[in-house]
């Protein structure tokens, strides 16, 4: 499907759902005024009943009183169902936009940013215009921080690469339910911060301090007041007694109300949250799968020992009992005839001692299902990507139509490119805006989408997985009393020990030893290619030195030499950004800076 035509698909899907939504919010109007009208005139004939008879009153208060509860349930209903369909058009829009270039509605995880990290900060996996924000339709923080973690290692993964892949490919084709699970946790976004507290609780062993004495007393104590109270209505028993029972149940409420109060800080107003993991264990639980990755998901989420989002449907109806007491008068009169709060935290604990291990299990199943999602979702939306395949004949990197997704088709140019055995390096020559570095970073962006199971910008890629490895974006440090150049020797001092270490390493380097002079930089660069090489070191270098590609001749088959040309015709300069075997012969640096008016 070309890019122009899904981007109509995708604006039609959102006029589709804002006509819904209009829809549904013309029902919600109507419902609104007819339970207003329904209130008013109920409450009139009521009234008006009574003074008639008794009987009719009580009749035309139970009839009122349901044709209300009616309507608001089907107010709820259709407002709910709006919210449902604006998301569902949000989503499309936003889709819409993306096609086009604008990635401003994905959160470009900035949080995950780590100048320290093997790759990320060198090849703008996080901050805006990153292939995160790219990739990320995330709709809860546990996905969000699970794709930024399969990225970030992608490696780890590769070893479930065809399950993978499987898992990526059903969900792509399920673009109707992809939608419906990412407007379901539109509603309200689940975040660690926002269910803390609740996170905590669940932590905590069960409480086990109680006596068996306290823990009957909580029973006793309410069936007490409330015989007490029959024998009262049939004047056995005097009222004193009903109300010494009561206000002993206060005081036993009293005793603990330090622990209490710490329990329900934890838990108040948390099944909001609860219905929105809910909603989308749901949404996961009823659909149907191939997949063995999705479906062990399932086991996880609805197997045999428990559904998981009815129980945590019922730990949403348990906090929201409890905070009931939220209200001074109904806290103190559930308090004083039921002993509520102790009723409450004995189900609450219950509920805990069943489902503890359970449910930061669940947590994890969501977030799993949701970064699926994001990278299903990058799957539909190329569907001319190809699925890489692993090597099985020692071929570390070899790619045909390789380009960078975050670069529009309309610009993009692609390259082929293999790398051959394990221990050969690549050098590339160019000159100045050539398009070595965007190569660097083409190639190092695909090669840890394709450990992670998806889609890589290319018509064919194969691989060998290992850790990747870069130098490209080297910062000095003030606070540490780091130089540029002692950052970038220690960043190459960590890959030569990892390679030594015997570590899978595939390392992507550009301009290495840039903080010295030309001399210098030249045969400490020829000294450190070859230790690398005596150690096995697989990768490609970006460099404008060509004097690095004479090295071939003395490695033949370990040095490859590759380079990207510039045309100057005059004035005028030109960049094909195509990869063409052999050393750069033309430079660039003057010629621009006489073009910029800073050299005659």
């Amino acid at each position: 499907m070309e890019k122009s035509h899904l981007r109509k698909k995708y604006f039609d899907a959102a006029a589709f759902y804002r006509n819904l939504e209009k829809k549904e919010d013309r029902l919600v109007i109507i419902f609104s005024f007819i339970r207003f009208v329904i209130f008013i005139g109920g409450f009139i004939l009521i009234w008006i009943g009574f003074t008639k008879s008794v009987t009719g009153g009580v009749l035309l208060f139970l009839l009122f009183t349901v044709l209300f509860l009616i309507l608001v349930k089907l107010f709820s209903k259709h407002s709910a169902i709006r919210e449902f369909m604006a998301n569902l058009a949000l989503i499309n829009q936003n889709e819409a936009a993306a096609i086009s270039g604008s990635l401003s509605a994905f959160d470009a995880g900035n949080s995950y940013t780590d100048i320290r990290h093997d790759f990320s900060f060198d090849i703008d996996l996080f901050g805006n215009a990153s292939l995160f924000q790219y990739l990320n339709r995330t709709v809860t923080g546990y996905g969000r921080d699970i794709l930024a973690g399969w990225l970030s290692d992608s490696f780890s993964l590769s070893k479930d690469l065809e399950s993978r892949q499987e898992a990526i490919k059903e969900l792509a084709s399920k673009d109707k339910w992809r939608h419906e699970f990412m407007a379901t946790g539109m509603k309200i976004p689940v975040e660690k911060d926002e269910i803390s507290g609740l996170l905590k609780w669940i932590e905590e062993r069960p409480l086990t301090d109680s006596s068996s004495f306290k823990k009957l007393l909580i029973f006793i104590l309410p069936a007490a007041l409330c015989a007490s109270l029959l024998l009262m209505i049939i004047s056995i028993l005097p009222y004193q007694c009903f109300v010494v029972i009561f206000l002993i149940n206060l005081f036993f409420i009293a005793a603990g109300l330090k622990k209490i109060n710490e329990i329900h800080n934890s838990l108040t107003k948390k099944y909001n949250f609860l219905s929105s993991i809910k909603g989308l264990l749901l949404r996961f639980e009823n659909e149907t799968f191939v997949s063995p990755v999705l479906n062990n998901i399932k086991l996880n989420t609805s197997g045999k020992k428990a559904s998981a989002s009815d129980s945590i449907r019922d730990l949403g109806r348990l906090i929201r009992s409890f905070d009931s007491r939220s209200n001074m008068l109904v806290g103190f009169v559930l308090n004083g005839l039921f002993l509520w709060d102790y009723h409450c935290i004995y189900r609450l604990e219950k509920w805990k001692s069943k489902y503890q291990t359970l449910f930061p299990i669940w947590l994890e199943m969501v977030g799993q299902v949701d970064a699926y999602i994001s990278l299903a979702n990058y799957a539909y939306n190329n569907p001319d990507f190809a699925f890489p395949v692993k090597s099985d004949n020692l071929i570390v990197f070899s790619a045909k139509n390789l380009g960078h997704q975050l670069i529009d088709e309309s610009k993009r140019v692609c390259n082929d490119f293999i790398l051959g055995q394990k221990g050969t390096v690549c050098i590339i020559s160019g000159a100045n805006m050539a398009g070595k570095s965007t190569f660097l970073r083409t190639v190092a962006v695909n090669y840890i989408l394709a450990m992670a199971g998806a889609p890589v910008c290319a018509s064919e890629m194969i691989f060998i997985p290992q850790k990747l490895f870069t130098s490209m974006r080297t910062l000095d440090s003030l606070s540490e009393n780091e130089s540029y150049f002692y950052a970038e020797l220690k960043r190459l001092g960590t890959l030569k020990h990892r390679i030594e270490e015997g570590e899978p390493m595939f390392f992507v380097l550009d301009e290495i030893l840039k903080g010295t002079n030309s001399a210098d930089k030249s045969t400490g660069s020829k000294l450190f290619i070859q230790r690398i090489i005596q150690n096995g070191g697989t990768g490609l270098i970006a460099t404008h030195d060509t004097s690095l590609g004479k090295m071939e001749s003395d490695y033949p088959g370990v040095i490859i030499n590759k380079c990207f040309e510039i045309e100057i015709d005059g004035e005028n300069i030109s960049f094909d950004y195509k990869l063409q075997g052999g050393i750069t012969q033309k430079m660039n640096a003057v010629f621009l800076m006489k073009q910029m008016g800073i050299l005659d």
